[in-house]
């Protein structure tokens, strides 16, 4: 391919760079990221390394690496952050989204959004009220999600986790994933639309073949992510076969 001259002049994200936080490694993340953005949106992002949390090591485990990761990629110029570990955040009930996004504000007085919030404003973007809800989280994680969007005026008529192992996300495939979200919408006719949660797995890819099969739109934790951040920005470039929730973004310009 050969290189436009004028974008050679220009430095890499020379329209936004985005800050994304991610409690864990970054791989799907950014494969899905580069994939979306259109050109001059970069992505720079790092990781706390989580293995795992409770009651007890919350506030050192997860509340104070976030705090000196926000002010990290802050020094390097972004000019919004994405905090996506959706679990950090539902586990600890309604309300924890905001106290994230304050966080991350005061200390680096940007912008800033969490994965959960993202989605909520994306379902909501796209009318979906009634959702079912498919994971891949352990049952308990599962459930914190599923309590955290009734608590947020959703009505879950469906969900399903498939238990995946955490570090073994990457393994399922779009086709799994498609199959599992067709299936349970398949037990949920009144489901406005399908939420995904998770960027650790390839969920985005699955979205656009759930639905041309369905015929409702799908929110992915990527794809929530981003078009958020994206939406946040002012970054209305089409975004074609990436589903409903990416295309929206031309459409509101």
């Amino acid at each position: 391919m050969a290189i436009d001259p004028t974008d050679s002049a220009r430095p890499f994200g020379w329209r936004k760079r985005i800050g994304i936080l991610s409690p864990t490694v970054i791989e799907t993340a950014a494969y899905d990221f580069y994939r979306l953005a259109p050109d001059g949106v970069s992505m720079c992002a790092t990781t706390s390394n989580i293995e795992h949390w409770n009651k007890e090591n919350f506030q050192a485990h997860v509340i104070d690496p976030l705090v000196a990761s926000a002010k990290y990629l802050a020094s390097r110029d972004v000019d919004y952050i994405m905090h996506c570990g959706m679990p950090v955040v539902t586990t600890r009930g309604k309300g924890f989204e905001e106290e994230v996004v304050r966080l991350i504000t005061e200390a680096t007085g940007l912008p800033a959004s969490t994965s959960i919030r993202s989605a909520i404003r994306a379902l909501a973007h796209l009318g979906v009220h009634k959702v079912a809800v498919l994971s891949p989280y352990p049952q308990e994680l599962h459930q914190s999600a599923v309590k955290f969007l009734a608590d947020s005026g959703f009505e879950v008529v469906a969900d399903r986790t498939m238990d995946v192992v955490f570090k073994r996300l990457q393994d399922v495939t779009p086709a799994e994933i498609a199959a599992a979200g067709k299936a349970l919408l398949a037990t949920a006719p009144r489901a406005e639309g399908l939420y995904v949660p998770c960027n650790q797995w390839s969920a985005a890819d699955a979205a656009p073949l759930i639905e041309q099969a369905c015929g409702v739109p799908v929110v992915t934790g990527a794809h929530a992510d981003h078009w958020e951040a994206f939406r946040a920005l002012g970054i209305t470039d089409r975004i074609e076969g990436r589903g409903r929730l990416m295309a929206s973004l031309s459409a509101a310009s």
